[in-house]
């Protein structure tokens, strides 16, 4: 393999960064600008080629011969601490599209690449992508990467290119689900709240104009709300130009929501506007036409209006709190919090402290409405005691407001309900999911006449799916492939029946006996029509026997005349009918011969426009990469998956294993 770097870094499992759980690749890789499919060969000389960052930052990129597409490289080796370790590919950032091959062959493909303008669509999402290393020898990584905007992201304050590092797959998975839930849930939440306060005081200011602190709160809260959605959107979209488009909208929105913020704390303390105001007014609307013009370099001038506005409010408050103003105590409590909160975010932005930016305009803000809340039911309350002289008014008020309450305790305890049936639900579902994976082996078996790979997939809700493998002590091994009709707790206890049978018949049973035997022990169980189908593989050497129960059909490779063959058994359920005449078929393989077992939900997985994606397909993807080791055509099945469902959510498991004959 021709060299890229002079030496060639060799990482293992001690490696792993002890916060971030990444094998840092660094920024910097051979770089040639242009464009050839050679050069993703890992035969491919590019000792010639110059060391550019991927990042392609305002340093860089002016001095690259960048026309809108070029080749990063990256040689690499591990240990074998790390050797068929589930690895991921985290990508932050990815402004542009790309290509990314490991040692010559394409792997995963993110937006569309082209050397064309027109034709070219940027991608990125926060999905870390799993890939394997199969030795301890030399690796390439080779990157075709295209960005036609790279102007446009300089321009507005982005790197226009792309970081790429190597991660923990099982770490990085987590901490990419546990951002998204953790992300949506605050922003429902607190969305939700700015959004109910919004609407209630403008309420307030539409049924009485002269309390204009109604008016500047609502529009306080209605931009925080806008800003919150805004950075929300950013973290989801998946279109790099969405997010700097998003972005401009973000600072306009943030620059308007501190202005009316400043409106706010004049309108509790002061009778007449101060001149002062409308000098912060005008600049921040200069500020906010600037960035929606597309003015760049602007972000020092918006953290320097930020800090004023904020040191503003603190004087407002400072002085408020001299003069011993009414119930400055209450609002100036909450301001000072959004004050603080505010700042912080400033500070973290200015990387003069560490932390999330987020979390302080979130909570700051979270306080400035309660303050506000408790602010305005203790001006209400003033106002009552003043008129307790009309009794009759205020009992029936009082009476209407009792009965108002009797009927929100009634449909808070009815939501109440309803919550809890939802959180038993989603307990028991989780339960159910952890023991269908607890009923998966831990590690495949080590074989020396076939190469196995499996993928499982479970769906949104829980199903049946299972899988297993028996090895005797002549070397013999049984396969088992399952699917569960059902789903939940039910299904669970069907497949923890089939894997007890399964490892205590296998070793001992042909495949007929111990489908029978399965069979009457699922029925016995009397589950009221769960079912399920299963498929078994006696395996001696590469003589196999099949015998199957309702599964789809397996797809078999032949090599020598490169041709695939359906073998279709048919079988009714398991727990249907113990005494049914199971079919028995036997196959002899040849070295280099594939068999493909998989459940239903491959071949009845839906796209958006609810097309199923049918046997004929999946045996197409099958034969153009059944000469290629079991992995890669896991991966090429991985790949059709995503291609196929797009955006589409998956309504069963989808469990796929592939044997190759060594």
């Amino acid at each position: 393999m021709t060299g890229d770097a002079d030496s060639v870094p060799v990482w293992s499992a001690d490696d792993f960064h002890p916060t971030d759980s990444v094998l840092s690749l660094g920024s910097y890789w051979r770089f040639r600008a242009g464009d050839s499919l050679q050069w993703a060969s890992p035969s491919y000389d590019a000792s010639g080629w110059e060391e550019a960052s991927t990042y392609l930052g305002p340093s860089e990129l002016p001095f690259l011969d960048w026309e809108g597409i070029g080749w990063f490289r990256k040689r690499l080796r591990v240990d074998s601490t790390l050797v068929n370790h589930p690895l991921a590919l985290v990508l932050s950032p990815h402004n542009g599209a790309s290509e990314i091959y490991l040692d010559g062959e394409l792997i995963y493909h993110l937006g569309e690449v082209s050397v064309f303008a027109e034709d070219y669509r940027p991608y990125r999402d926060r999905r870390p992508r799993p890939v394997v290393l199969p030795d301890t020898g030399v690796h390439l990584l080779a990157v075709r990467y295209v960005n036609h905007d790279a102007q446009t992201y300089l321009e507005r304050g982005y790197t226009p290119g792309f970081g790429l590092q190597l991660g923990d797959m099982e770490a990085h998975l987590k901490q990419a689900l546990g951002w998204t839930e953790r992300h949506s849930r605050l922003t429902l939440f607190f969305g939700g709240l700015l959004l109910a306060f919004t609407g209630i005081h403008f309420l307030l200011f539409a049924f009485y104009p002269g309390e204009k602190r109604n008016l500047y709160f609502a529009l306080f809260t209605g931009l925080l709300a806008l800003v919150t959605w805004l950075r929300y959107r950013g973290d989801h979209t998946h279109s790099p130009l969405e997010v700097v488009d998003l972005g401009v909208y973000h600072e306009v929105a943030w620059l308007m929501m501190l202005v009316f913020a400043l409106r706010f704390a004049y309108s509790l303390f002061y009778k007449k506007v101060p001149l002062l105001f409308w000098g912060f007014l005008a600049a921040g609307v200069l500020l906010a036409g600037a960035s929606w013009s597309g003015e760049g370099g602007l972000a020092s001038y918006h953290d320097f209006f930020v800090l004023a506005v904020l040191l503003e409010i603190g004087r407002v408050l400072a002085v408020s709190f001299w003069h011993k103003r009414q119930g400055v105590w209450i609002i100036g409590t909450g301001l000072f919090c959004f004050t603080g909160g505010m700042l912080y975010t400033s500070l973290v932005n200015l990387n003069m402290v560490a932390g999330d930016p987020v979390y302080g305009g979130i909570y700051g803000a979270i306080l400035l409405i309660f303050t506000m809340s408790v602010f305005l039911s203790r001006d209400f309350a003033r106002t009552q005691r003043r008129l307790e002289h009309k009794l009759i008014e205020v009992k029936h008020l009082s009476e209407r407001s009792l009965e108002q309450e009797r009927m929100n305790k009634k449909k808070e305890l009815e939501r109440k309900l309803l919550e809890a049936e939802n959180e038993r639900k989603t307990r028991e579902l989780e339960e159910a999911r952890a023991l269908q994976l607890s009923m998966l082996p831990k590690n495949l078996p080590e074989s020396s006449h076939w190469d196995i790979a499996v993928f499982m997939e479970t769906a949104q809700e829980v199903g049946g799916d299972y899988y297993d493998f028996s090895l005797d002590k002549n070397g013999q091994m049984t396969v088992a492939l399952g699917d569960a009709t059902g789903h939940g707790m039910k299904a669970g206890i069907i497949v923890a029946t089939a894997k007890s049978y399964f490892h205590t018949l296998a070793g001992d049973r042909d495949n007929l006996d111990l489908l029978r035997r399965m069979s009457s022990g699922i029925r016995n169980m009397d589950l009221k029509l769960l079912y399920m189908g299963m498929t078994l593989v006696n395996c001696r050497r590469h003589r196999v026997e099949i015998t199957a129960a309702g599964m789809p059909p397996i797809l078999v490779y032949r090599s020598a005349p490169a041709e695939v063959e359906t073998v279709t058994i048919k079988g009714m359920p398991l727990g249907t009918r113990i005494d049914y005449p199971y079919e028995n078929r036997e196959l002899q393989l040849q070295p280099g011969d594939v068999m493909l077992l998989m459940s239903d939900g491959l071949m009845e997985l839906f796209n958006e426009q609810r097309e199923l994606l049918g046997l004929n397909r999946i045996r197409q993807a099958f034969e153009e990469v059944a000469e290629s080791p079991a992995n890669n055509i896991l991966s090429r099945l991985n790949r059709l998956i995503d291609q196929w469902s797009g955006r589409a959510s998956h309504e069963d498991d989808i469990t796929i294993l592939v044997m190759k004959a060594r």
